[in-house]
């Protein structure tokens, strides 16, 4: 059977079943979260670009994609982008005890600009597990931090992400 593929953006998301496919590309300190029921076959991803709703941009890199406006926008934030996930895996399904979760991403890109020992794509790692954790989703494996970009690509049938790393 062929699979459908969905590319998501930035500040996106998106769910599918077992025959789906959600891709996203330009990972740098944006995080993608993989959140997967497999015994239910269902599972989505979001590409969050900022921790939190709360708070004012620290960097110049952080208020130039604060401005970003978009209906599409769902899953601009990663405490907000977790829950908008689950909620649709919910109704898609899934029990809360089945998930589980992957986080690609969060890479530290402009060292020079970052106000911070830890820089934004720490934070935005930090806010996606801080919202998984008060979920009760298990953070199963991640390829967070360094100072490289990267690419996910999630089959939802198999559970398997593949991170593809560029520099």
């Amino acid at each position: 059977m062929t699979s459908e593929i969905i590319t998501i953006n930035m500040a996106e998301m998106a769910v599918g079943t077992k025959n789906t496919i959600i891709k996203t590309m330009s990972l740098g300190s944006c995080v993608a979260i993989v959140i997967h029921d497999h015994e239910n076959q269902v599972g989505g991803m979001a590409h969050a670009m900022l921790p939190s709703r709360k708070g004012a941009p620290n960097d110049v890199v952080e208020e130039a994609r604060a401005s970003i406006r978009s209906n599409e926008a769902v899953a601009k934030y990663a405490d907000e982008g977790v829950i908008r996930l689950f909620e649709e895996l919910k109704k898609m399904g899934a029990k809360q005890e089945s998930l589980k979760a992957k986080l690609v991403g969060g890479s530290k890109m402009f060292r020079f600009l970052s106000g911070d020992d830890h820089g934004i794509g720490f934070r935005n790692a930090e806010a996606a597990r801080k919202q998984l954790l008060l979920l009760g989703i298990p953070v199963e494996s991640e390829d967070v931090g360094g100072s490289v970009g990267r690419s996910a690509e999630f089959n939802i049938e198999n559970g398997l992400v593949e991170i593809t790393t560029v520099i």
